[in-house]
């Protein structure tokens, strides 16, 4: 008996649809409309904004600048050092942030997951962690 050999299956064309120089991306995440987001931890990189969509072929910060930079006086409304997004499938992107730039220790208070609602594009709740957990 002849043993299976894998084979190839085409099943479409590779597209580009963004090409990234400079910052490091270390999550992207499409939604049930389409929306790509990505997300680029401050690890050395110039990060502009440490959350993204793309707009038009465009990185854009999302939900907003404000939203990406650091407030020492807000520091849970707002991102530090994002490792990973993931949109849910039901409106939802969730937004990890690690609060850690530079792989340094998190800040304090600054480590969270962030559900944004993307019908609206605004935080719909804030998870922060406690320091036994990060």
């Amino acid at each position: 008996m002849k043993p299976m050999l894998p084979s190839e299956k085409y099943f479409g064309n590779l597209e580009l649809v963004y090409a990234f120089y400079g910052a490091m991306p270390t999550g992207v995440t499409v939604s049930e409309t389409g929306r790509i987001f990505i997300c680029f931890p401050k690890w050395g990189d110039d990060v502009k904004f440490t959350v993204a969509e793309i707009v038009e072929d465009k990185l854009q910060p999302y939900p907003n600048l404000q939203t990406n930079l650091v407030n020492p006086e807000n520091i849970t409304m707002t991102f530090i050092s994002v490792q990973s997004v993931v949109a849910d499938g039901r409106g939802t992107l969730w937004i990890l942030d690690t609060a850690a730039p530079n792989f340094s220790e998190p800040i304090k208070g600054g480590a969270k997951l962030v559900a944004v609602h993307l019908e609206t594009n605004t935080i719909r709740k804030v998870f922060t962690f406690t320091e036994d957990v990060v």
